[in-house]
């Protein structure tokens, strides 16, 4: 059954910390303008102070931290020190494909874990421009189907942040394609779903966005797709089709270059009865979710929400015994 979207406007006047968190993206010259003269490959430059490819000290103090591997690629889970029901959640980083979490992502995670009572499953998946997408898949699916021997996977929300919005999106395509278990819902932050950016209107919105350049993200979605179709549902999500799916849940702001093509998903849904919640944030950056600001607190309420109405609980036993089974495969490779 399909019902219309449901559209969320956020309009309250935008706090002054966001403001300032705005001007501080202009004046640092994160976003270089459309006359620079030689975008960088990352123009989202983070510090290496602010990338964090595991949990740092703090979350570990914080939660329960397990690591391992699969497809040679690192996969954090974190486990709030909570009674009570536990949500899972699968959560894809963004970084337009080509960086790795940052201390914001894992500040948001350690907030979300303990706000939402959730175990936050979070792999550290191939990047551009040493892989492309279908090694990113690989690991996605050797992942979902581990997962799904310990963990089920319909009470399982897929959740990411910009081009981990985009690839929370195409993986559930894949897994319906190949009539593989779904989960519970899907929620997309700010999600990056056309690398192609052929949008007419980023041209429009690209002077209000500080943090996003569009030329530097065509690039890193040329070294993502790699010799294949850039228009591949798994690559851009946006040329699948959307029937047959869980519930969908995106949050976006209106100074993002992105909103173009999350507003023309919105249409899309519309028109086919997809099952999608929308909510736009009338001022907000790209991924403010992430950052310091009032506004981030108003949409973790919303995703709590989400959450605690759209996923079943989960057995905490059963994700500890998913974390032994792997830890226990990697120890028994190492000795082989």
């Amino acid at each position: 059954m399909f019902g219309a979207p449901m559209i969320f406007i956020h309009r309250e006047p935008q706090s002054i910390r966001s403001m300032l968190v705005e001007q501080v993206f202009r004046r640092a010259g994160v976003s270089l303008g459309p006359n620079a003269s030689r975008p960088r490959f990352i123009v989202r430059q983070y510090t290496k102070s602010l990338l964090s490819p595991d949990p740092p000290r703090g979350i570990r103090a914080r939660l329960d931290v397990r690591s391992f591997s699969v497809e040679q690629s690192r996969v954090h889970i974190l486990i709030p020190r909570i009674d009570g029901c536990e949500h899972c959640i699968l959560y894809l980083h963004g970084g337009s494909y080509v960086a790795t979490f940052t201390r914001q992502h894992w500040n948001f995670l350690g907030k979300i874990a303990e706000k939402t009572k959730s175990v936050i499953i979070a792999p550290d998946y191939p990047l551009a421009p040493e892989h492309r997408w279908s090694e990113a898949y690989r690991v996605l699916f050797a992942l979902w189907k581990r997962m799904g021997e310990y963990l089920p996977c319909a009470s399982i929300i897929l959740m990411g942040d910009s081009a981990g919005g985009g690839l929370v999106l195409g993986f559930v395509q894949t897994l319906r394609d190949a009539h593989l278990a779904m989960p519970a819902s899907v929620i997309m932050l700010s999600p990056w779903l056309d690398v192609t950016l052929e949008n007419p209107q980023i041209e429009v919105l690209s002077p209000a966005d500080p943090f996003l350049n569009v030329e530097a993200l065509r690039v890193a979605g040329k070294a993502w797709a790699g010799r294949s179709n850039p228009r591949r549902m798994e690559i851009s999500p946006i040329y699948g089709h959307f029937e047959d799916l869980p519930p969908l849940s995106l949050f976006i702001g209106t100074k993002d270059l992105l909103l173009a093509d999350c507003r023309k998903f919105r249409d899309i849904c519309v028109v086919t009865g997809a099952k999608l919640d929308y909510y736009e944030y009338e001022g907000m950056l790209h991924v403010w979710m992430l950052l310091p600001i009032r506004e981030s607190g108003y949409a973790v309420e919303q995703i709590m929400g989400i959450v605690a109405t759209q996923a079943q609980c989960i057995d905490i036993g059963s994700v500890l015994e998913f974390a032994r089974g792997r830890l226990k495969d990697e120890n028994n490779a190492g000795s082989a």
